[in-house]
Parts: structure tokens; sequence; C-alpha cells
């Protein structure tokens, strides 16, 4: 499950546990964002996002941590590290990469993105009532829409959609939250906020640093 994580909320840490919980599968691992190309530059630094995701995830056995886009130098893009996991787990098993709506929404502004299906499956985790706009270019279009569970029948090639309970959390909320001196407790878990409090991270003063 892809995002920057700048930071960690309820509202991701639910919609990965709702994943695992429809594909029935042991874990849902956390990608967060190297230097992404489509985004200004993220707020807190990549070892703060990590360390804040590992605190997370820490009590939660069926989520993970995958730190392999942070490790890469420069831009970072979707689809090399699909290709690095899909070396590592072969050409057979199944491979499901998790994304919002509002991404999903933007495929086509995405580097090569017409191999992400011919590489893994796409999940689309939404809100009730929510409309996805799929690409409406012919070879996204000729990838077949499927049932979650059908994606793990399949090593590649298929996408979905899976509804999430909606919570309202928003990252940029919760970073102005901080720079008006906010709490942010009950909004992220208690790790996570002790973290940001004693990094003093998305204060007005503060600067990303790696």
């Amino acid at each position: 499950m892809g995002g920057s994580f700048d930071p960690i909320h309820h509202g991701h840490l639910r919609a990965a546990l709702e994943a695992a919980e429809a594909l029935m599968v042991a874990r849902v691992d956390l990608l967060p964002a190297g230097q992404p190309a489509l985004r200004s530059p993220l707020a807190a630094s990549n070892h703060a996002r990590l360390a804040m995701l590992q605190l997370a995830v820490a009590d939660e056995a069926r989520l993970g941590v995958d730190a392999r886009e942070l490790q890469r130098p420069g831009q970072t893009f979707t689809i090399d590290t699909l290709q690095s996991l899909r070396q590592e787990a072969g050409p057979k098993a199944p491979l499901i990469f998790l994304l919002g709506a509002d991404a999903f929404s933007r495929l086509e502004q995405w580097q090569r993105w017409q191999l992400l299906t011919r590489t893994a499956h796409l999940l689309v985790l939404s809100r009730p009532g929510q409309t996805l706009s799929p690409p409406s270019h012919p070879l996204f279009l000729a990838q077949r829409l499927s049932e979650p569970l059908d994606l793990l029948r399949r090593p590649f090639g298929h996408w979905s959609a899976l509804e999430i309970t909606p919570l309202a959390i928003s990252a940029t909320d919760l970073r102005q939250r901080c720079r008006q001196g906010q709490s942010l407790r009950y909004l992220v878990p208690d790790a996570v906020w002790d973290y940001i409090q004693a990094q003093q991270l998305y204060r007005a003063t503060s600067l990303s640093q790696d």
C-alpha cells in the first residue's frame, strides 16, 4: 500500500487492515514514497516517516513496512518498485498494489503507468458512494475489473475496488494542526503523536532533513 504517510494516521492504518481482511492475506506492507515526482517536497524526513510507520504497526501483525523506496536515490516511481517486488516474488505469485481513489484518478500522469498492470494488480481503496475514474486509455480498459478475491487467482493484469470505512482524516490537515499547536491525539496512534512531539515535527519553523 503506497503513500507518503506524512504522517501516518488511523485512516491509513484502518484502510490497510480492511484490505488485509478482505483479501484474506497474512499481511499488507505499507510502502512509504521516497521522492515522488508528482508531489511537492514532503514535510518530514524519510527517517522520521519510517520511524512513525514502524511505531504505528508495531502491535499489528497484519501490517508491515517496506522501506525500499526510501533507500533509493533520486526520484522514485511506483513502476520501478513494483518491478523489484515482482523480481523477488517470481512470475507466478499474485502481487497487489493498493492505492487511493484520488491517486487512481491521476494514474495516467504516473511514469510508465501502462506497465503497472503488466506487473501487478491494482486495488483501489474508496469511500462508500465514491465515483472511481479509471484511465480512459485503451491499454488500461483492456484490463479486466475483478472482485478483490479474484486478484489472488492470477499474478497480475487486473484491477478491483474495495470500499473502506470512511475516516475523514487528512495528513495535510494534521500538519496544519501541528503548525497551529493543536493536538493530534486520537487522530494518529499514541506512539506516533509522542514521536511527533518529541521530534518537534510539522512545526512552522521545522524543516525536512534526511
